[in-house]
């Protein structure tokens, strides 16, 4: 394995964990070439539903949509989960294979707290032939299962990029954000899970957070004292901004200038 991203970080009740991710050192148009997001260090204690990574694998071209730089669209979801005293013989490892009709369409599988209950989900982007992308959540314990999904946008060969998650309210609870379109609309939308399904409470205009072709989501969340917030670009890629909430009201400011998509990484930090 040859290509490894910025650390990124998930909110989770038991520990704060760092997590890579890992794309294998093969040609992208091998049928071996996969992606893996692994949690660097797991918290102490007997968590039976632990993910310790994720995977997407197996590429497929029934989806035509070359939107993440020559990444393939892949066929297949596998976690591996931590072993543990009250697991059932054959407990660690499960794969999903998509309907021929769906295809996992992201840059990497996220390991994140999105129900609250201290364990990680899976968080990736799922496109439809005929209906463009959704944004689903995947746990694991009796099998892996899609426990929620935001709606499809409608259209084939439309995306959306996930943006971070965090308590962007104060309220003590997650939400995650993503971008609807980031090269067509270009919305900033906040989701949270709640009764079972990805419930929106607000989107802003005018915000992006992945080029054309580019090969990789910038960006990311911060907290440098006054609370989460998610820092990308206008839709003109000229400054950097921040987003929070005020309750369902989202506000905004400005960071700085941009001197391109990938000078966006330098306002992520404090």
């Amino acid at each position: 394995m040859r290509r490894l991203l910025p650390a990124l970080f998930a909110l989770w009740a038991v520990a704060a964990a760092g997590q890579e991710t890992i794309y294998t050192d093969l040609p992208r148009d091998d049928p071996g070439f996969h992606v893996e997001t692994r949690i660097k260090a797991a918290p102490q204690g007997d968590y039976p539903a632990f993910l310790t990574a994720a995977r997407l694998e197996v590429p497929t071209t029934v989806y035509d949509h070359d939107v993440l730089g020559g990444l393939p669209r892949w066929s297949v979801l596998s976690v591996t989960a931590r072993s543990c005293a009250r697991c059932p013989p054959g407990f660690g490892a499960v794969s999903k294979k998509l309907a021929p009709n769906l295809v996992f369409e992201d840059t990497a599988p996220r390991l994140w707290d999105v129900t609250g209950n201290g364990l990680p989900e899976v968080v990736v982007v799922q496109s439809h032939t005929q209906k463009g992308a959704r944004l689903t959540v995947w746990r694991y314990g009796d099998g892996l299962k899609m426990i929620a999904a935001t709606p499809f946008i409608g259209q084939p060969q439309r995306w959306l990029a996930p943006a971070g998650i965090g308590d962007f309210d104060g309220d003590g609870r997650t939400e995650i954000a993503y971008v609807d379109r980031p090269h067509l609309k270009r919305d900033l939308v906040f989701v949270r899970y709640q009764g079972g399904a990805l419930a929106e409470i607000a989107r802003i205009p005018g915000l992006t957070n992945h080029r054309l072709g580019s090969d990789v989501i910038v960006g990311g969340t911060r907290n440098c004292g006054a609370g989460d917030e998610v820092v990308l670009a206008d839709a003109d890629w000229k400054q950097a901004v921040a987003v929070r909430l005020d309750g369902a009201k989202p506000q905004m400011r400005t960071l700085g200038r941009l001197r391109g998509p990938d000078d966006l990484a330098r306002f992520v930090g404090c």
